[in-house]
């Protein structure tokens, strides 16, 4: 078996132990950096006038949002882009995709992009793609975070979802030899554990953990933002550094959908929900719109480039990273450009940096 098989099939078990999963983990990650070295420089720019496809990865969460309503309503062909999906297999998969060189852009937790940078540092944070939505829930008889002490806490590995469940214990006085920490491949299958009872609570993306209260009648221990402060930073849009070398303005034109997808997002959420649900979203209509309050879309997250930087500490303490990220992690020149030379796109939108 391959070290990417071996390393999905351990962590869709939820019973591979941790020292063994982060082991494998690092073993791809290498991998994933070669990769990328017989990959980079293989594309050829495109004409100012032509549309250019771009290949994207993403995950499963509303904060990916933006990206799924740009391709289900053509506005990425308004400004001469096509967007083509890559299928994601687990938690994290969308980062090593990018890495790797098998895309050139990608929705992405930004922690999942925090550890596949140190291994291979070929891409960077360009823009934000949906800010808040992380949960922390659990089943009924879980009142408090402090009532977790002992029982099996469900998470996402290296996810914004493990980091704040991480935060969350520490800022409770817990730590991981509390809890037994149980490691799900993606939302569906953390969702089906909390249902059934074989974890006490769990960390979960919308629209998944509003559809999971409504059926267990469970608690909603934390949303992140007593935590963290309003429009904390999810998923991010990241892109290869070679192709934001080579077609910044492509980069520019995805940043500016992105833009009109959010604030056509913020007016209709209805309509982009009928847009998505199904396809994207496997979940009940009405779950989806109850949740969109709780997870916006969010392209401008400027004033939240330290916070992320911030979460290498919680990844170094949880050994997903062995240093902090260099400065170019975060690249938001295009995004600045962005605002500045079409100030009309920033204006309108509902969610705004402080910048």
């Amino acid at each position: 078996m391959s070290n990417r098989g071996f390393f999905l099939d351990q962590l869709f078990s939820g019973q591979a132990s941790r020292r063994k999963v982060l082991k494998q983990a690092t073993l791809f990650g290498i991998s994933a950096a070669i990769a990328a070295c017989g990959r980079s420089g293989d594309q050829t720019a495109s004409a100012p006038d032509s549309v250019r496809e771009v290949r994207f990865t993403h995950g499963l969460g509303l904060c990916n949002m933006p990206l799924f309503y740009s391709i289900e309503t053509g506005l990425f062909e308004e400004r001469n882009v096509k967007g083509r999906l890559s299928m994601t297999i687990g938690a994290g998969d969308s980062a090593v995709q990018l890495a790797s060189g098998q895309v050139e852009m990608a929705v992405t937790p930004y922690t999942n992009a925090l550890a596949a940078y140190t291994n291979s540092p070929s891409f960077q944070i360009v823009a934000g793609s949906g800010v808040e939505g992380l949960m922390l829930i659990s089943r009924p008889e879980v009142q408090s975070i402090e009532d977790l002490r002992g029982k099996k806490l469900g998470t996402a590995q290296a996810d914004t979802l493990e980091i704040m469940g991480f935060d969350y214990l520490q800022a409770n006085g817990l730590t991981y030899d509390d809890v037994e920490v149980v490691y799900f491949g993606d939302s569906f299958e953390t969702t089906a554990a909390i249902i059934n009872g074989d974890i006490a609570a769990c960390t979960l993306i919308e629209p998944y953990s509003t559809s999971v209260l409504n059926q267990i009648g469970g608690n909603r221990l934390g949303d992140g933002i007593d935590l963290y402060g309003e429009a904390y930073p999810d998923c991010v849009l990241a892109a290869r550094k070679d192709f934001i070398e080579r077609e910044p303005e492509v980069v520019k034109n995805v940043i500016k959908t992105f833009f009109e997808a959010q604030y056509l997002i913020e007016n209709d959420f209805q309509s982009a929900a009928e847009y998505t649900v199904d396809k994207y979203y496997k979940t009940e209509l009405d779950n989806l719109l109850t949740a969109a309050q709780a997870q916006p879309p969010g392209v401008d997250i400027r004033d939240k480039r330290d916070f992320m930087f911030e979460r290498s500490d919680s990844m170094l303490a949880l050994n997903y990273i062995s240093r902090e990220p260099d400065d170019d992690f975060v690249n938001f020149a295009l995004l600045d450009e962005v605002i500045q030379e079409n100030p009309e796109l920033w204006e309108r939108v509902n969610v705004k940096s402080q910048v």
